[in-house]
């Protein structure tokens, strides 16, 4: 049940991200927000752990902040193969990407806080 509504959280975190970001849209079907959160989903399931293990050193020495390097990685990604698929999320600027990724690291962390 928890990875439920963590799936959900990550999902109304994108949608948050798509709105509140100048430079990102999403022109498709709703549903692909829950894809979005099921990726995400998965991978701060099973690979977190393991990022986290392996950028320790890294994010001692920038005060955690390494794990919005991660994040903003992972959402460059999204997008570069959301563009590619024809889904409907896009980012006008590398700027909007950095935004969207910082905005996605912080909305989803609230937002799972309440299901932890």
């Amino acid at each position: 049940m928890g990875l439920l509504l963590r799936i959900a959280g990550n999902a109304m975190a994108a949608w948050f991200t798509v709105w509140f970001v100048p430079g990102l849209s999403f022109t498709g079907d709703w549903w692909w927000f829950a894809v979005f959160g099921l990726v995400i989903g998965l991978v701060n399931a099973y690979i977190k752990p393991a990022t986290k293990m392996l950028t320790l050193p890294l994010r001692i020495l920038t005060l955690g902040l390494f794990t919005v390097v991660v994040n903003v990685t992972l959402m460059v990604v999204l997008i570069w193969v959301a563009q590619a698929a024809d889904i409907g999320f896009n980012s006008d600027s590398l700027l909007a990407t950095l935004l969207g990724g910082l905005a996605l690291t912080v909305s989803a962390s609230i937002l799972n806080r309440f299901v932890e």
